[in-house]
This record gives C-alpha cells, sequence and structure tokens, in this order.
C-alpha cells in the first residue's frame, strides 16, 4: 500500500503547518472525512444502481488554521510534494487548471468553484495543512474523502448531508473525474450504507460480520480515474440509455432501474445502434444490481459465503463485460480466491489498478498474509509493503472536531 508513514496523519498536519505558515500557526478545528470500500456495486451509482459500500478507519484529516489573507485559502499537502498552493474566493467558479494533473489544489478549486455556484458563503483567510492515511491511487475514494474534508473546511455554516455529498460531488466533476455520489456518501455517513444512484440517498446498516472480515491488497499498479476508462464507460453508459429511450423505453429513468427480464426482452428484440460492447456494459448494470439485490439479502441472513461469491461474481462481470481491470489485479484477485479461508475477492473501485477486496475468515488472515508475500508479492514487489494485507474496520463518518 503507498504512502507509509511512521508520523500520525495529525503530526504530519501540525508540522507541516508549522514549517508552512510559522510558529505562529495553529489548529482551530479539524475537518476529517474517511475513505470506504466498495463492498458490491461496481460502477453503478452514475447509473442509477444500488450500490454496498463502507466507511472505513482510515481518513483525510485537514488542521484548519486561520490568520490569512481575506478572500485567500492557503494550503500544503503534507503528504505530497510539501509546495505551498493557494486558492482565491472572489473568481469564475468554472475556471480550474487541471494541464498539469489533478492534485489538491485542483481539488480545492473544485470545492470552491461548487460552493460558488451555489452561492454559498466560504471562510476567508484560511490556512489548511492536509494529511491523512486512505492511500492515494488505491481505490479507498481519497480524493471524495480530501473533497468531503475541503467542503466541512470551507463551510462557516452547517451543511446537511445532502449538501456535503452534493458539493464534493461537483467538484470532483469540475477537476474531470465524472464520479457518481455514492463515494462521497459512504464518507459522510460512516459505517456501512446501503446507496441508491436512482435517487442519490443511502441507508446504514449495521451488518454482523461474524467470523468474517474484509480486507485489501495493493496489486501496485496506481489508479486514478480521470486518465482512466471510467470517463468512456460513463459516456458509453449515457449512449446506451439514449439507444434504449430511442428504440424501448422512452421512460426508463437509468440503466441501473432495468430489471434482468426487461434487459432480456430488449436485447431479443435487439436496438440499432447497441453495439457489442455497449450491449456487454448494459450487461454488466443490469447484473451488478442484481447482485447488489442478493447481497442485501445475504447480509440481512448473515451469509457471508454467499456475499463473497457474490463479490467474485461482480469482479469478473467487471472485468470482462465492463473491461474496468487490470491484468495485475485479476492476478492478484486469482492468487487470492485459491487461498483456504477467502470467500470471495474482486477487483474494486474505478478500475485500472488499484488494490483486490477479498473477505476472508479472520482467522485465516496470518495465512492469507503470508502466502500473498511468498505468491503474487513475490513475483511482483512494487506492490508489497510491511503488509501485504490490510484488514480494515468500519469507521464512524466526516465530522469537524474543535482542536
Amino acid at each position: 500500500m503507498p504512502l507509509e508513514f511512521d508520523e500520525t496523519p495529525e503530526s504530519r498536519a501540525r508540522r507541516a503547518g508549522l514549517e508552512a505558515f510559522g510558529e505562529g500557526w495553529s489548529p482551530v478545528a479539524w475537518s476529517v472525512a474517511p475513505g470506504r470500500l466498495e463492498l458490491l456495486g461496481n460502477h453503478v451509482d452514475y447509473n442509477g444502481g444500488r450500490v454496498l459500500a463502507g466507511a472505513i478507519d482510515r481518513s483525510v484529516r485537514i488542521a484548519i488554521g486561520a490568520g490569512g489573507r481575506a478572500g485567500v485559502i492557503q494550503a500544503i499537502a503534507a503528504d505530497l510534494d510539501g509546495d505551498l498552493f493557494s486558492a482565491t474566493t472572489d473568481r469564475d467558479p468554472d475556471t480550474i487548471e487541471t494541464s498539469g494533473g489533478i492534485g489538491p489544489e485542483q481539488y480545492l478549486n473544485g470545492v470552491i468553484g461548487a460552493m460558488l455556484a451555489r452561492s454559498l458563503e466560504i471562510r476567508s483567510g484560511l490556512r489548511l495543512s492536509i494529511a491523512g492515511d486512505v492511500p492515494i491511487g488505491f481505490g479507498m475514494s481519497s480524493s471524495a474523502a480530501l473533497c468531503v474534508c475541503l467542503v466541512q473546511a470551507l463551510s462557516p455554516l452547517w451543511l446537511s448531508d445532502t449538501d456535503v455529498v452534493g458539493i464534493a460531488q461537483d467538484a470532483e466533476h469540475r477537476v474531470g473525474s465524472p464520479v457518481g455520489a455514492m463515494d462521497q456518501s459512504a464518507s459522510v455517513a460512516g459505517g456501512v450504507i446501503l446507496f441508491d444512484g436512482g435517487s442519490g440517498s443511502f441507508h446504514r446498516l449495521e451488518p454482523d460480520l461474524g467470523e468474517f472480515v474484509f480486507a485489501v491488497a495493493n496489486s501496485g499498479v496506481a489508479h486514478a480515474i480521470g486518465s482512466s476508462s471510467y470517463p468512456r464507460r460513463v459516456e458509453e453508459s449515457r449512449k446506451a440509455l439514449n439507444l434504449i429511450h430511442a428504440h424501448a423505453d422512452p421512460d426508463l429513468p437509468a440503466l441501473g432501474a432495468l430489471s434482468v427480464e426487461q434487459w432480456a426482452a430488449i436485447r431479443k428484440e435487439g436496438i440499432p445502434g447497441l453495439d457489442t460492447s455497449l450491449v456487454a456494459r448494459v450487461e454488466h448494470v443490469v447484473t451488478e444490481v442484481e447482485r447488489v439485490r442478493r447481497g442485501e439479502d445475504a447480509i440481512a441472513a448473515g451469509d457471508w459465503l454467499a456475499f463473497g461469491t457474490l463479490m467474485t461474481a461482480s469482479g469478473r462481470s467487471s472485468a470482462g463485460l465492463y473491461e474496468i481491470s487490470h491484468p495485475l489485479v485479476e492476478e492478484l484477485v486469482a492468487d487470492l480466491l485459491g487461498m483456504p479461508g477467502v470467500a470471495g475477492a474482486r477487483m474494486m473501485g474505478g478500475g485500472e489498478g488499484g488494490p483486490a477486496l477479498a473477505l476472508i475468515q479472520a482467522a485465516a488472515a496470518d495465512e492469507v498474509r503470508s502466502a500473498l508475500a511468498q505468491g503474487y508479492f513475490s513475483r511482483h514487489p512494487s506492490g508489497a509493503t510491511a503488509d501485504p494485507l490490510r484488514v480494515c474496520v468500519f469507521g464512524p463518518g466526516a465530522t469537524v472536531i474543535p482542536a
């Protein structure tokens, strides 16, 4: 897993803030937002489907200091290059420079733009220091956690969960990542949620994992939504939906609303322009939404072996039909599935890199960890870390804490 540190995020943020802003700087509050695991429901949130996700006990933290210049927000990202950057709060909300890449500076400008577009007040003169332990480029939605964190830090007013999610999602759109709202919703809500991409709503679940745990293993291949196939899959989904509107069902709200039976009838009749690749994309969405429905039942029944089987099927559909995985991720998944105690494994997140997610018996974690070190990570040492298998614990949602 990238970014291993000896210090806590809080100590790194304090140290970086003092170095950047001087000895007179100190946090008046902390904005905290967790990363997430996507348990089941890959690439269906922006297609109006349901997703099972959980916030983890890893978070982005922003030390909020005052005393800066009016109309300017200064910030430093302690875990990256450490260069100070700034953004103004009196500007065109749609002007964001991303030619040099997407990082904390662009996300800060994205959040400011999203707030300005909503005519929301923005705190002025802030001096922020950012750190965290949500791995970057790892499929745990570090970008969503950062945007949620920034929204909380920049707003002087209380915002509803819906507002925070919407602003954070809009910020990512403004820097070129056309994400759904599941990541932000999981970060805001905390714990495990069932997210409904059709309504944008979610409700919290309290699953009893019994003898099982969720764990992630790093493939060693970095993931970035903006430069991956993610935007193309979003566009393909829109194209498929438009064709279905034109030739089969003009009232269908989203691909995620298609039942298995409806989709079978559409496929049988055929639609002009719905080529093989688009059929595969819709097939993934329809079957993935069905897997989430069955996953809900498995959680309610405490049947984690069934849930693991659904996870594995989800990964195979994501790799084969949606073509959003990576050969090394699939190799890692195959290794995991061959190990005793593993109930299911799959690629997770936007795809084309990042981690494999596994559901394993807690008692087997050490054996799985050792087998990975001797297997996948001996063949591909770029992904190896001090801990090749990270057991994840579900954690609380985003909040602001007084210093």
